[in-house]
């Protein structure tokens, strides 16, 4: 199977191709749509070229993108597109959502982002993003080993007002979190997932991108491959996908937060223990091979290499 990813410009797209590169299903191939001088007839023209059996679609809600019509010529002339949104949960997107389905962009659009609380429809599939373990220490150091207690990897926020960097500057001046700024820049993704490794406490931010809700960051599932304890966000969805107190840990303020990172400081079977409650869940129901196959079964299409 030839498979096509169409992507952005941005550092987080290359890991769900090799979610799907590392199956050995067939090859991979990638191609940025949001480049200024690519029109829909040269891009249609380049996917045509590259034949591809299977096509993902990485959407963006702002910037340059394909028309809808173009997407749906994609789809019913060359071969069967899907849309991968990270997003879906924020309403920004859901206008956008809409309108590939009434126009018959693709022929199923997948959130990855955990949550139900999206426009979707009946074709429509809510899964969690794929990570591929093989990105992370095949051997996992014990707690106790681990030198930072609790980190944040990530992104600092949007400003004084934002609940991210208030969350973070409180834990911060109070000395209870090491932190990670994300780099935008490419091949810095290794690095990122060894870092979770070296933690006891995973902490997670749930809010997306206005804040208006929460969904399931890519982070939750790299945390379990990590094997560190998550502190996630209290009553978001993770809690459909995992089991709260069993699975991970939940804070609702700066101060719960604060109050479960020096509570554990002196108990690293336990942060260990509850890492790998995580893990073994991940890696039985959400791995990269589950998220393809379920997606394949969808739209009827047999994964063959």
């Amino acid at each position: 199977m030839k498979s096509l990813f169409l992507i952005t410009g941005t550092s987080e797209v290359p890991k769900y191709a090799d979610s799907l590169r590392n199956l050995n299903l067939g090859e991979v191939g990638m191609l940025q749509y949001d480049l200024v001088d690519r029109s829909d007839q040269l891009l249609y023209s380049k996917i045509k070229e590259f034949a591809p059996d299977f096509i993902v679609y990485v959407g963006g809600v702002f910037g340059k993108q394909p028309s809808i019509a173009a997407l749906a010529h994609i789809t019913n002339n060359i071969a069967p597109m899907i849309h991968l949104c990270s997003d879906a949960a924020d309403q920004p997107w859901w206008d956008l959502l809409r309108r590939y389905r009434e126009g018959g962009a693709f022929m199923l659009q997948v959130a990855i982002d955990g949550s139900h609380k999206w426009p979707h429809g009946d074709r429509d599939m809510t899964a969690l993003t794929p990570v591929d373990p093989a990105l992370f220490p095949s051997e996992l150091k014990p707690h106790a080993e681990r030198v930072t207690m609790c980190g944040f990897a990530g992104n600092q926020g949007g400003g004084p007002i934002s609940k991210r960097t208030v969350l973070l500057c409180e834990l911060l001046s109070r000395r209870a979190i090491d932190l990670r700024i994300r780099s935008s820049l490419p091949y810095t993704y290794e690095a990122y997932c060894e870092y979770l490794a070296t933690l006891r406490i995973s902490l997670n931010i749930a809010h997306t991108g206005t804040e208006s809700t929460t969904h399931v960051k890519g982070r939750v599932l790299e945390t379990a491959l990590a094997g560190a304890c998550l502190l996630e966000t209290k009553g978001s969805p993770t809690s459909y996908w995992f089991r709260p107190g069993l699975d991970y840990l939940e804070y609702d303020s700066p101060q719960e937060a604060f109050d479960i990172i020096k509570r554990l400081a002196e108990h690293p079977a336990a942060t260990q223990a509850m890492g790998e409650s995580l893990r073994r869940r991940v890696l039985a129901e959400h791995s990269p091979a589950q998220f393809w196959n379920r997606i394949f079964e969808r739209i009827g299409m047999k994964a063959a290499a």
